[in-house]
């Protein structure tokens, strides 16, 4: 039998920074956008913030009247992509199949090893001792029961999650907390009558298709029924056509600033995702889902390739003001199109040291911030 996990590194950003600053440790640590304005979102907390009912989203001020002796941080993207580097890195000496799935998430195949068990305690605890970060981690054996598990048991959990063990473990959870099912989704699924993955799992897949189409009902049907993809593909980057990241927000807002906030986080994981496979992109495309889930994209083209978060995020921010008409906004999104490879750029003559001396900027750059160094005209 073929084991897949799944390493979900805990409260990643807040870890992040208690584990760069000992002053944070065990402090209820509140990383967000403006730390001097009380106005500002909860972008991450930390477990000894969450005991105090904080939550991502959260504004500030709501959230320092839960806990007034929270320390609030700005959020240092740099910091949080070293961090991930090195943890991908750990995860690299367990398997040569690894599937990155986000800056904190990863999905390793580790084929029929014996003690699977034992293998995912030992990267749990290597991570937690070279690099300081608490990760959860699911073992199944396909990519969406390993996602399902390493959500159950948080911080530091493993969790297994067998297609005999579904009826018990998850049959009962609403099916908004299954992966791969968003609000709108789960709405049109509880409408029908439809609110446990085990409800979901006895749908006829010709009456789901026709309320969310075939493609979409037949994924989630399979994955309610145990099925899911099992092959992972450690350069599943490097077929993009497009690079983008997209969040549903907890609360639906209304004011710019704070959804600002969220689209700058984006920006910059765009960016770390162009560079990490060597891409750059021309066009920039905006997404915005409204309260009512109706649905508008914007998209600019520039002259010059890029690959930086200080551009992606200039021209969404643009993009944004001139065509948000005010409306409660739940859904946002950020990607890059018209993505070339910039690989081939280095294959240059061995006296050519292009590539070294971007690589040296990039750690700069990924470790005290996008904006402390640039390039002279």
């Amino acid at each position: 039998m073929k084991y897949i996990l799944h390493i979900d590194m805990n409260s990643f950003f807040a870890s992040c920074e208690q584990a760069n600053n000992e002053e944070y440790i065990r402090k209820p640590i509140i990383v967000a956008g403006d730390p001097r304005s009380r106005h500002g979102i909860v972008l991450a907390a930390s477990y000894e913030a969450k005991k105090y009912g904080i939550k991502t989203t959260m504004p500030i001020w709501q959230a320092l009247n839960l806990c007034k002796d929270a320390i609030v941080v700005k959020p240092k993207m740099g910091l949080y992509s070293e961090v991930s580097d090195k943890i991908m890195k750990i995860l690299d000496r367990y398997t040569p199949i690894k599937e990155k799935f986000s800056i904190d998430e990863a999905f390793l195949d580790m084929g029929n090893e014996k003690d699977v068990l034992g293998v995912a305690r030992n990267i749990q605890k290597t991570i937690l001792d070279e690099v300081g970060i608490m990760s959860s981690i699911g073992i199944s054996t396909n990519k969406f029961l390993a996602k399902m598990a390493s959500e159950m048991k948080k911080p530091m959990g493993i969790t297994t999650l067998y297609i005999d063990e579904i009826e018990k473990k998850i049959y009962n959870m609403k099916v908004k907390e299954m992966f791969g099912v968003g609000k709108k989704t789960a709405k049109t699924l509880n409408n029908m009558g439809i609110i446990t993955i085990g409800d979901l799992s006895k749908v006829n897949e010709d009456v789901l298709s026709k309320r969310i189409g075939l493609k979409h009902a037949r994924k989630i049907l399979n994955n309610s029924r145990g099925i899911g993809e099992d092959v992972l593909d450690p350069n599943s980057y490097s077929e993009f056509k497009s690079v983008g990241n997209e969040i549903t927000l907890k609360e639906d807002l209304d004011i710019a600033e704070d959804i600002l906030v969220f689209y700058k986080r984006l920006s910059e994981k765009v960016a770390y995702r162009l560079r990490d496979k060597s891409y750059k992109g021309k066009t920039i495309n905006l997404k915005i889902k409204y309260y009512d889930f109706e649905v508008i994209t914007r998209s600019k083209s520039i002259q010059t390739k890029f690959d930086d978060a200080d551009t992606i995020y200039k021209e969404i921010k643009e993009l944004f003001m001139k065509n948000w008409d005010k409306r409660k906004v739940r859904l946002i999104g950020v990607s890059v199109s018209n993505v070339e490879s910039i690989k081939e750029d280095y294959q240059m003559s061995l006296f050519d040291n292009k590539k070294g001396i971007e690589e040296d900027l990039d750690k700069i750059r990924n470790k005290y911030g996008n904006g402390i160094i640039r390039k002279g005209i």
